[in-house]
């Protein structure tokens, strides 16, 4: 799990590696690093990380799933719990709003850090055959 001291390799819009100009892989760190940790792990199957089974959202499992109560509820606490791991997050700003749009599942989270007055916004868009997360800050 990403903190805000860590320090990562900076991935390009597409989630691909990136080359500096110099030839080396640019590094992102603070909140970029957290942010890209954070969509990273939303788009990440549940135990697609060998060395960590517990990390990712499994949001692919949703995508031909019906849009009932059950299935909202997992895929809200889902999203709440992993968010509540991260120490730099209050556990008590995080929320999480799903709406259905032209058949795409759009998954509104808000949350706060801890070093922060302003919440963040971050949405995921589940439509029939992908996972997509999109920033508002």
């Amino acid at each position: 799990m990403t903190g805000l001291p860590d320090i990562d390799i900076k991935l390009g819009d597409n989630w691909q590696l990136t080359q500096a100009a110099d030839g080396d892989a640019p590094l992102c760190s603070e909140l970029d690093c957290l942010y890209q940790n954070i969509v990273l792990e939303a788009l990440t199957q549940l135990g697609d990380l060998f060395y960590d089974a517990e990390w990712g959202c499994g949001l692919y499992g949703f995508i031909q799933s019906e849009f009932d109560e059950l299935t909202q509820l997992e895929i809200t606490q889902r999203i709440k719990s992993k968010l509540e791991r991260r120490e730099v997050i209050l556990p008590e700003s995080i929320a999480v709003m799903l709406e259905l749009q032209n058949n795409n599942l759009i998954i509104r989270t808000l949350f706060q850090l801890a070093e922060e007055n302003e919440p963040r916004q971050l949405n995921i868009i589940v439509d029939s055959v992908s996972v997509e997360v999109v920033s508002n800050d």
